[in-house]
């Protein structure tokens, strides 16, 4: 419909100007990293899973349903409650590159 296709257009533009692609700006508003390690890596700041438990294993389940952004949402969420989870990277990267954000998935995928 109109309405996803302009649903996903600001999406991509969003992920744009959050990426510095459209910006000067060096500081991308509503996003953290969360440490010089997964520098590179773009969290999401109004993650509203981001205290979730369980966050992984929710997100495995939103990926299975198809819902792609709450997905990588809760994958974020368990990598700030558990930076190290190799299998919460790896699942994310797979995410980020099935929702065509390719340098997301990259980043995501090399740690």
């Amino acid at each position: 419909s109109d309405t996803e296709f302009w649903d996903k257009m600001q999406a991509e533009w969003e992920e744009m100007a959050r990426r510095n692609w459209i910006s000067e700006n060096q500081e991308a508003p509503g996003q953290i990293t969360i440490s010089t390690v997964e520098k590179g890596y773009y969290f999401h700041t109004e993650n509203p899973f981001k205290d979730w438990p369980g966050a992984f294993e929710e997100g495995l389940k939103k990926m299975k349903e198809g819902d792609l952004p709450v997905t990588i949402l809760y994958l974020e969420a368990a990598i700030l409650q558990e930076p190290n989870d190799a299998e919460a990277w790896q699942f994310l990267g797979i995410t980020q590159a099935e929702n065509e954000n390719e340098q997301a998935a990259i980043v995501a995928l090399q740690r």
